[in-house]
């Protein structure tokens, strides 16, 4: 994993948190009759020492950065009604994710379109049951993934995001934190393997999946199938 510094798109110090604007309740007075006040935006510290990512943080980032960027997908929908409406999430978050982990080979935001075209069809709303547990929204974040990621204590050493149950379904969430699981699951590939895995294997191992290539032609099937969507998106 790289050094801690703070990357330049992220609101708050490290160690903190970005906090919106929101209201709160007080006593009732002269001054505030409805009990109200409105509390300003603010970063908050991390008493955990982890690098934690919230809802409000991740839009304000991708409200204010990605669609300046130059570093998107191909615009070609794959054959789905809606495969290009996420490029500029998706564009944005590879990005992020490269520039927090700085990998050797850096994740290609087309692979990323073809892993959710893969994974949902571009459906925000998309719900299924996989040998790795429910998986949710555009990038398919498994139940137990959001746990995981939001967990101070669990098998992530950093850059946390706590997620609520509702949230995972927000396009911009699920895949901030989809591409943020990847990375992990790219980092626990390669500490398997004993040498740097590819992106493919690290989607392979993120579908549950890894272990199965070569034996199960199901599995194989899928690969090829998404491989295929890479290249068209590649070639063009």
């Amino acid at each position: 994993m790289s050094s801690k510094k703070k990357h330049p798109w992220r609101i708050c110090p490290i160690g903190e948190h970005w906090v919106k604007k929101h209201p709160r309740k007080i006593l009732v007075s002269e001054k505030n009759p409805d009990g109200i006040t409105i509390v300003d935006g603010q970063c908050r510290k991390n008493p955990s020492l982890h690098e934690i990512f919230v809802a409000d943080e991740i839009h304000e980032i991708a409200e204010k950065y990605f669609k300046i960027l130059k570093s998107k997908p191909i615009p070609d929908t794959l054959g789905y009604p809606h495969g290009n409406e996420f490029d500029d999430l998706i564009g944005g978050w590879t990005e992020f994710w490269n520039d927090i982990f700085n990998p050797k080979d850096p994740l290609d935001p087309n692979l990323v379109k073809a892993l959710i075209a893969s994974e949902s069809s571009f459906n925000i709303n998309a719900n299924a049951n996989s040998n790795i547990g429910k998986a949710q929204g555009l990038i398919q974040v498994t139940e137990q993934t959001r746990k995981i990621l939001g967990d101070k204590k669990g098998e992530l050493k950093d850059f946390l995001i706590t997620l609520s149950k509702k949230e995972i379904f927000d396009p911009n969430l699920n895949l901030c934190a989809g591409i943020r699981w990847l990375f992990h699951k790219k980092i626990l590939v390669s500490h398997r393997l004993k040498k740097e895995a590819t992106w493919m294997g690290a989607i392979a191992e993120y579908k549950g999946i890894l272990n199965q290539l070569g034996n199960v032609e199901k599995s194989d099937r899928i690969m090829a199938e998404l491989d295929k969507l890479y290249k068209r998106l590649i070639q063009k």
